[in-house]
């Protein structure tokens, strides 16, 4: 199976590991929108300019259809603030959706109250919730030099409060300031840097003005 991306690495540790819920979760869209413009940073898909202005380096269709629907969007270029806004609200749908098809997750018709209709999220595969948490454990608490990939991901759970849920057993002020290091650090290109600060002030805006 293909690596999973960002967006979809941050999905499946927001997700409840046994209901499969947790898809309305505070601050979920801004961060798997935030997810999304890092990982087409990542793959130099686009590069991020003075002005935090996101401009398209490379048009070819990355086979994701949730990347491809961030890529669509940037045109002849868009600040990423307005590109996290524009992108949000759709952001963990598809990212679900495209774990579902990989086989990772698999969808499941519930009843919220017994009445309203809904869907929940339970793993299919339950060994690639438990690669990243392996992961990212060795990155943030036994101090392992991290990928770029697993940097980003890191800065973007971090930016998203999403902590508890990536490392539970871990001591709370060492994970955040240890996360915050890593997100910060030299393991991030400037490109992918700026898109998760800037996801991190949405998330921030967004709960000062709730």
């Amino acid at each position: 199976m293909p690596a999973l991306t960002v967006a979809e690495e941050v999905v499946l540790i927001a997700l409840d590991e046994d209901t499969g819920g947790g898809r309305t979760r505070l601050g979920l869209d801004w961060a798997v929108a935030g997810a999304a413009i890092a990982e087409l940073a990542l793959t130099q898909r686009i590069t991020v300019g003075a002005g935090d202005v996101i401009t398209v380096a490379d048009a070819t269709p990355t086979g994701s259809g949730h990347l491809d629907a961030v890529l669509a969007e940037v045109g002849g270029g868009v600040k990423v603030s307005t590109l996290l806004r524009r992108t949000r609200t759709g952001a963990p749908g598809r990212a679900i959706g495209a774990l579902v098809e990989r086989g990772v997750l698999h969808r499941k018709r519930t009843r919220l109250l017994g009445i309203i209709p809904a869907h929940r999220y339970p793993a299919r595969d339950t060994s690639t919730r438990a690669e990243i948490r392996t992961r990212l454990a060795e990155t943030v608490l036994d101090g392992h030099e991290p990928s770029e990939r697993t940097a980003a991901l890191v800065g973007v759970l971090h930016a998203a409060t999403l902590w508890r849920r990536a490392l539970p057993t871990g001591e709370r002020r060492h994970v955040r300031k240890r996360m915050d290091e890593i997100a910060a650090g030299q393991s991030v290109s400037p490109a992918v840097r700026k898109a998760v600060a800037r996801t991190r002030g949405a998330i921030a805006a967004m709960a000062a003005s709730g």
